[in-house]
C-alpha cells in the first residue's frame, strides 16, 4: 500500500475530538461568537465565529482536549501563532487572537477564508497547465520568502496547507496555512523566549514532501521549504509524484538516495529540468537561495523554451485558468497543443504552410479525419485573408497572441480532458500529449482519442467537437499481479513513527 499524500509524521497522534467537546453555537470564544463547526482533524476543531458588534466574521481553531494539557503540543499551538504574527504577510494566514476556553482548551482566532484548499483542486484537475500554474506558485514564493526573511521556516509545505482564494479578475490568491510544525530560527527568537524546539533526529513533515535532511531530522532551514516547493511544483505539472513507495520508509529513502524523474519525461521541453531539479538538489546549499528565485528560473526557463504563458478567463466547470491555445504541438494539423513550444517566427510558418495545403490540395487533415473542402472553400477563403492580414499585423506588432490564434478563432474549438488519473493520449499509434490540455480542434471535424494511464484499462473516445469545452474521462484500474509476500523483518519498519 501506497503511503497517503495526507499523512502527516510527528511527534505524536490522537483520535478526532469527540462530539461532546464541540463548541455549540453561540458559544463565547474571546470577542467572537461561534456560528457552526468547520471541520476537525486529529489536533482540534475549526468554527466560524462572528463579531456581535461589527459583524465581522472569523475562524476560530480550538485545540483538542488531550492536547491542551500536552506541554509539547501547546508551545507548538503557540508557536504557530507566534509565527504567523512575525510574518505579517497577505499570503499567509492572518492569526489575531489567542487564549484559553474555561474547560482549559487552547484556540485562537483567525481570518475566514473563501475558497479551496489546493488539493483539493489538484483531485478536481488533475494537474495544472504551466501558464495557470505559474501565478500560483509565484504568490506561494513571495510569501514563503516573506516567511524565511522573518526567520521562519514553514516545514510542512504541501498543497493541504495552501488555500486558494479566487482572485477578482480571475485565478486565485494562494494563502499559506499551518505553520504549528514550524522552527523558529535562531535570529526570530532573540528574545530569548524559546521557540519550540525540535530534538535532533525527530521526523517532522509529510512524507512526500520531506526534503533529504528532514527525513534526516537533521540541519532543517528555509533551503527545506524550497525542497517542498519544488516537489508540490513537480506534482502539480504532472499529476505524480517526484517518489512513492509501499512505506514511510521507503519513501523517506527515495528522497536522500535517489534522483527525482526530469520533467522532460512527462512531455515538457527539456529547458525545464534544470530548475525544477536545482530545487530537489539533495544537498541544501544546492538549492536556489529564495523561492522566488527558484520559480523566476522556471519561467525563464519555460519562456526560452517558447511557452506562451498568457492565461484566458476560467474554462469549463472545474474553474481552472488555463493557458491560451495559441500554438501548434505537432506538424499534424488537427490536434493543437495549447502550451506546446513553438516559437512566434515558427507559428506564422506554420500558418502559412496550413493555407497552403488548404488551397493547393483541397483537403486539411485533423488527426486522419478529412474535412471537404468543396463544403469548407468559403469558410478556407475567409479564413486564409484574415489570417494573412493578422499575421501581417502580428508581425510588426508587440502582441504576444500568434497569429494562429485569430485564424483558427471561428474554425477551431477547444477542448479539456479531465482524465482521472491523468492520462497520456493517443491517435492510433501516435502520442499527441498528455490530459487535461486544452486541445484545439476544427470545429466539427470527428476523432477517435485513446487514453492511457499505467495500471489502468486504455479508454477510446469518439469526439466530434463543436465547442469550447470540457470532457470527463474515467479509466478503470486493472488487477495488479499478485505480490509475494516478503518476509517481516520488523513491523515498525512500514512505518517507524506508526504508535
Amino acid at each position: 500500500m501506497g503511503v497517503g499524500e495526507d499523512k502527516t509524521v510527528s511527534a505524536g497522534s490522537a483520535e478526532s475530538p469527540s462530539t461532546e467537546d464541540d463548541l455549540a453555537a453561540g458559544t463565547q470564544v474571546g470577542e467572537y461568537v461561534v456560528e457552526s463547526k468547520l471541520g476537525e482533524g486529529g489536533f482540534g476543531a475549526v468554527y466560524r465565529a462572528t463579531h456581535p458588534l461589527i459583524g465581522k466574521t472569523a475562524a476560530v481553531k480550538v485545540l483538542n482536549r488531550a492536547f491542551s494539557t500536552n506541554h509539547e503540543m501547546v508551545s507548538r499551538f503557540v508557536s504557530e501563532a507566534r509565527a504567523v504574527n512575525q510574518i505579517r504577510h497577505r499570503g499567509i494566514i492572518d492569526i489575531f487572537a489567542f487564549g484559553q476556553l474555561p474547560d482549559g482548551r487552547q484556540y485562537y482566532i483567525m481570518e475566514l477564508l473563501e475558497g479551496a484548499p489546493f488539493d483539493k483542486h489538484l483531485s478536481d484537475v488533475g494537474r495544472m497547465s504551466l501558464a495557470s500554474a505559474l501565478p500560483v506558485f509565484r504568490a506561494i514564493a513571495r510569501a514563503l520568502d516573506a516567511a524565511h526573511k522573518a526567520g521562519i521556516v514553514h516545514r510542512d509545505l504541501k498543497p493541504e496547507n495552501v488555500f486558494l482564494v479566487p482572485g477578482d479578475e480571475g485565478g486565485f490568491s494562494p494563502k499559506l496555512l499551518d505553520f504549528g510544525i514550524a522552527k523558529l530560527l535562531p535570529q526570530a527568537d532573540s528574545n530569548g523566549s524559546g521557540g519550540h524546539k525540535t530534538r535532533t533526529g525527530v521526523q517532522m513533515g509529510t512524507p512526500y514532501y520531506m526534503s533529504p535532511e528532514q527525513c534526516r531530522g537533521v540541519g532543517v532551514d528555509h533551503h527545506t521549504d524550497i525542497y517542498a516547493f519544488g516537489v508540490m511544483l513537480h506534482r502539480v505539472l504532472t499529476g505524480s509524484m517526484p517518489f512513492d513507495g509501499e512505506s514511510v520508509m521507503d519513501v523517506m529513502m527515495k528522497h536522500i538516495t535517489t534522483q527525482p524523474p526530469r520533467l522532460s519525461e512527462f512531455g515538457y521541453p527539456a529547458a525545464l529540468d534544470a530548475p525544477v531539479a536545482r530545487m530537489l538538489a539533495k544537498e541544501p546549499q544546492d538549492r536556489p537561495a529564495t523561492a522566488s528565485e527558484a520559480i523566476e528560473a522556471v519561467q525563464v526557463a519555460a519562456t526560452q523554451a517558447g511557452f506562451d504563458l498568457t492565461v484566458l478567463p476560467p474554462l469549463g466547470k472545474t474553474g481552472t485558468v488555463i493557458a491560451q491555445a495559441a500554438t501548434l504541438g505537432t506538424t499534424d494539423l488537427g490536434m493543437v497543443r495549447s502550451e506546446a513550444p513553438v516559437g512566434r517566427r515558427s507559428m506564422i510558418w506554420v500558418v502559412a504552410g496550413v493555407m497552403a495545403l488548404a488551397i493547393a490540395g483541397g483537403v486539411v487533415w485533423s488527426l486522419k479525419a478529412p474535412v471537404n473542402a468543396n463544403a469548407n472553400a468559403n469558410a478556407n477563403a475567409s479564413a486564409n485573408a484574415n489570417a494573412n492580414a493578422n499575421a501581417n499585423a502580428n508581425a510588426n506588432a508587440s502582441s504576444s497572441v500568434p497569429a494562429a490564434a485569430v485564424a483558427s478563432a471561428a474554425a477551431s474549438v477547444r477542448v479539456t480532458f479531465e482524465a482521472v488519473p491523468v492520462a497520456e493520449i493517443w491517435d492510433g499509434e501516435r502520442k499527441v500529449g498528455s490530459s487535461p490540455g486544452p486541445y484545439v480542434f476544427p470545429n466539427g471535424a470527428p476523432v477517435k482519442l485513446t487514453f492511457k494511464a499505467a495500471g489502468h484499462a486504455p479508454k477510446t473516445v469518439d469526439l466530434v467537437p463543436t465547442s469550447d469545452t470540457t470532457l470527463a474521462v474515467k479509466l478503470e484500474p486493472v488487477a495488479a499481479a499478485p505480490i509475494k509476500a516478503k518476509p517481516t523483518i520488523h513491523k515498525d519498519l512500514d512505518d517507524p513513527f506508526a504508535k
